[in-house]
């Protein structure tokens, strides 16, 4: 008899939350850089703070400096220079795409860490499940204007 719940509500949520900003970022890159790729890692790579032991503290937790702008900079600095200037501004725009985002959640982000401590939040919320599912409608008909209207797939 299974008495436990194999996927509890968080662990749902999470995966839902990861794969917006997956998909925000990858359609962002692609439209704009013609580097999709680019884009979705930017889009899911501020949360890589899951992976910090919570021992650590802030700043190295979830919604710390890989929340900033400093750590958005940083990132798209290192693969514009070690790749090429569209897959960095790709990734620029799918990690800033998933601080915009975390932004509309009560909980904010340290946009301007470590020059100020505060969390900036705006007072919508896009992580409730009506507006992630606009978002999702977002993006598919882009990407679905995009293939109809012609537009070359990216390599």
């Amino acid at each position: 008899m299974l008495t436990e719940r194999l996927v509890d509500g968080y662990t749902v949520f999470l995966a839902g939350a990861i794969a917006t900003h997956a998909l925000v970022g990858y359609v962002l890159g692609r439209s704009a850089f013609g580097a999709g790729a680019a884009g979705l890692v930017g889009g899911v790579l501020a949360d890589a703070d899951f992976l910090f032991p919570g021992a650590w503290g802030f700043p190295l937790v979830h919604r710390g400096i890989t929340h900033s702008a400093l750590a958005l900079g940083v990132a798209a600095a290192a693969v514009a220079v070690a790749r090429d200037r569209r897959a960095g501004a790709a990734l620029a725009l799918g990690y800033a795409s998933h601080l915009a985002i975390d932004a509309t959640t009560p909980k904010g982000v340290p946009l301007l860490y470590p020059v100020a401590d505060a969390s900036y939040a705006v007072t919508i919320n896009l992580h409730s499940a009506p507006a992630t599912a606009a978002l999702w409608i977002c993006c598919l008909t882009a990407l679905a204007a995009g293939r109809l209207c012609g537009r070359p797939t990216p390599s």
